[in-house]
Order: structure tokens, then sequence, then C-alpha cells
């Protein structure tokens, strides 16, 4: 009998910490900021900020605008999901992950979006952007601290090379 539950704990152990790791492990920020842009709901991303996590947007087309806290992260997106939703937009965002530095608690990652947008009656849009993230491990998962981005093109997204790391989304 004791073999018959050590076997058991054996093979259910490792399937148990890859579904914790799928749900807490650091890619799941980027699942997360997905499921948000799909809902348009801000408060899931201000879930996966630190307190005073820091965005950074850095486009061609506006001026640099840097945003602290939260808090604050999460009332920008919600006006943008609001314009969003108040003109029918569904919106998907897909991350490509190219460079992953960890040291102790923090990850340093780089990559590239897509963003989609959809809009009844119309042809998709399509936006590309570069990212460069800090990631720190709080209160049992990994959290932004850091997250920077502007804006690419379609051809740089499509030639990214991923990391040899397992992929968001």
């Amino acid at each position: 009998m004791k073999f018959y539950i050590l076997r058991w704990f054996v093979v259910l152990l490792p399937m148990v910490m890859l579904s914790q790791e799928k749900e807490t492990g650091p890619n799941a920020v980027y699942e997360s900021f997905s499921i948000a842009y799909k809902a348009l709901d801000a408060k899931i991303l201000q879930a996966i900020y630190t307190t005073d996590g820091v965005l950074l947007n850095l486009y061609d087309s506006s001026p640099p605008n840097s945003i602290v806290g939260n808090k604050k992260i999460s009332a920008y997106f919600s006006a943008f999901f609001k314009k969003s939703a108040e003109s029918g937009q569904k919106l998907e965002l897909e991350f490509k992950i190219t460079s992953r530095q960890k040291v102790g608690n923090t990850i340093y990652d780089s990559g590239y979006y897509r963003l989609i947008s959809k809009i009844s009656n119309e042809p998709n849009r399509y936006g590309y952007g570069k990212l460069s993230t800090v990631l720190v491990y709080q209160e049992n998962r990994w959290k932004f601290k850091i997250d920077s981005n502007t804006n690419t093109t379609q051809e740089e997204f499509d030639n990214a090379q991923l990391a040899d790391i397992p992929q968001p989304n």
C-alpha cells in the first residue's frame, strides 16, 4: 500500500508543480495582460503591476508618457478600454519574448507584441510594438516593476527570434 501511494505521489507531484508554474510563472503576467485586453478589464492589469510599478510608453507618434503606480496604470488602461468598448472594438494581444535573464527574484524580459483590433464589418487593424520589462516576484507571483514599450513594424515582429523559453499565449 505504501508503495502504491508513493508511486502516485511521484507521478502527481510534477504535474501539480507544472500547473503551479503555469499559473505563477513569469509568463503568467503576459497571459493576464492578454486576458485583460480581451475582456477590456483594467482591474486585471492592476493586479499584475507592483504598487510602485512604472509603465513607460515611448511611441513615435506621441510624447513619452510615464505612469507610476498600479492604480494610476489601471486608470490609464481603464480609459483606453472604455474608448475601445464604446466603439465596439474587440482587442487581442499576443507576445513574443526574445530574451529573458533571471537574477534572483528579478527577471529582465525583452520582446515584441502584436495588438489586433476588431470591429464588426471592418477589416482587422494591427499594431506592433517592442517591450522591455522588469518583473519581480511578490505575493507568490511575478509582477511588472517596469513595463516599457514602443512601436515597431510587422516585419520586425514577424522576424523576431523567440528565446529558448516557453512562450506566453
